[in-house]
């Protein structure tokens, strides 16, 4: 079983969890941006980690 983090599987998964509608193109262009923030977010160290959940929580997004 594969337990690494893969950036592409975690944007379709949070897409499949996604309840919004969405044409194939506008899929496939959240995929990519997706993909590219979870790549940016799994280089981050831990408290640089911490630091971007508290300002998302700041934000309201959760």
């Amino acid at each position: 079983m594969e337990t690494a983090l893969d950036p592409t599987q975690l944007a379709i998964e949070y897409l499949r969890r996604d309840k919004s509608t969405m044409t194939p193109a506008q899929y496939l262009k959240k995929l990519k941006q997706l993909s590219l923030e979870f790549a940016d977010l799994l280089t981050l160290s831990h408290s640089e980690l911490k630091e971007e959940i508290d300002f998302a929580w700041r934000l309201g997004i959760h």
